[in-house]
């Protein structure tokens, strides 16, 4: 198998399933409760987002495991729309990741309609936002064509208005290089099973900077946030740290999982990593070019490599039955609606091989049209 889609699901690392394995038959199923401590199960989530964080560029005390993607985008957002005074408006950018732009279509419902939801085009997403922006909630990279925001810059304009942004990281953490230190950013959110190989359904993550932690509200509290855990006061107190964005009991067994996947980075540097990701896509590009644009395929991603994630989309009349196709031959790409051919590049794993192996394949299904066999399908229910 080729596989190139890993930014919607990693590749298992080698030693996770023996792992996973020792922590049920040994740590659940000999230590039981005592392994809350025994085998740290207790400080997990916390851990994790110590681990993460360097590949965000962050610092220890900033990322906590937690829920998923879609769940801490909750949180955060109705924390910080809470805080909001008078401003009214709540921006997002058409095209992104639907659940995104859902929550906040469902928050605007929550707040009574005390705010508007405006879906700006990317390219105009600096000037829609202004004095009277509540909120700003943008993917850093697109998961359709893979176009990647200036997120220092858009991060500026924001902190200069005094416009909280959060930032999605699902599609970029692991795969390019972020600052999120150096760029100023306060809030974030990600997922660990794409190019962190944490495993389907894996905890997600949540970032908060430390010189805005101590002011930050949760909405969603909970056992796990309180400040004497363990005292089971009647009444809620947080916890000063980032513990205080957790909610109920973390899932052991994926978190054992995420631990894994992100020790597959040890001993690496992210701008290695990125300068691998980009002479992959550069590569896929010009073979693309080469062999492929005369049977109509086109490049949907940004041509110029720090404007693009780690992925390169094509576009192509019959994507779909063309992605069929592929995955007959052993080539695991991905199709977006309506017209996207979708390549994840993971350089942890991907070699230059692979790409020529898959232009290969591909431009020998277009020149004997076996994707005609699979144009009778509907792609309604492709995730």
């Amino acid at each position: 198998m080729l596989y190139f889609n890993g930014n919607s699901l990693g590749a298992l690392p080698k030693t996770a399933a023996t792992d996973i394995g020792r922590v049920v038959q040994e740590e659940w199923g000999g230590g039981l409760v005592e392994s809350w401590l025994d085998a740290d199960w207790f400080f997990l989530a916390r851990k994790a987002g110590d681990a993460i964080a360097p590949l965000i560029g962050a610092s220890a005390g900033e990322v906590v495991c937690a829920d998923s993607t879609s769940v801490n985008l909750f949180k955060l957002a109705v924390s910080l729309l809470r805080q909001s005074k008078d401003r009214r408006t709540v921006v997002t950018e058409r095209g992104n990741f639907p659940t995104d732009v859902y929550i906040l279509e469902g928050l605007v419902q929550l707040f009574g309609e005390r705010f508007d939801l405006v879906v700006a085009e990317p390219e105009t997403i600096v000037g829609a936002i202004d004095g009277d922006t509540a909120l700003v909630l943008l993917t850093h990279v697109n998961f359709r064509t893979g176009a990647a925001h200036d997120l220092a810059a858009i991060t500026a304009h924001c902190n200069a208005h005094g416009v909280p942004v959060i930032w999605d990281l699902s599609h970029s953490a692991g795969a390019v290089p972020l600052a999120l230190n150096d760029w100023g950013v306060e809030y974030a959110v990600g997922c660990t099973y794409k190019f962190l190989n944490g495993g389907p359904g894996a905890p997600a993550y949540i970032y908060v900077a430390q010189h805005v932690i101590a002011t930050h509200e949760p909405v969603v509290t909970g056992w796990f946030s309180h400040a004497n855990q363990f005292g089971f006061e009647d009444r809620y107190r947080p916890t000063d740290g980032i513990e205080k964005c957790l909610v109920g009991t973390p899932p052991i067994l994926s978190l054992r999982a995420v631990m894994h996947g992100i020790a597959c980075f040890d001993g690496l540097e992210m701008s290695d990593v990125a300068q691998k990701s980009w002479a992959l896509s550069e590569l896929l590009i010009d073979l693309a070019d080469d062999r492929l644009a005369h049977h109509r395929f086109t490049v949907a991603s940004p041509r110029e490599p720090e404007e693009r994630g780690s992925q390169v989309s094509f576009r192509h009349p019959e994507a779909y039955a063309v992605s069929k196709a592929l995955r007959a031959a052993g080539v695991v790409a991905d199709f977006r609606s309506p017209d996207i051919l979708r390549f994840g590049i993971t350089p942890l794993y991907m070699r230059h091989v692979d790409i020529w192996d898959a232009v290969d394949a591909l431009a020998g299904i277009m020149a004997g049209e076996s994707w005609v066999a699979h144009r009778t399908e509907t792609p309604d229910a492709v995730t």
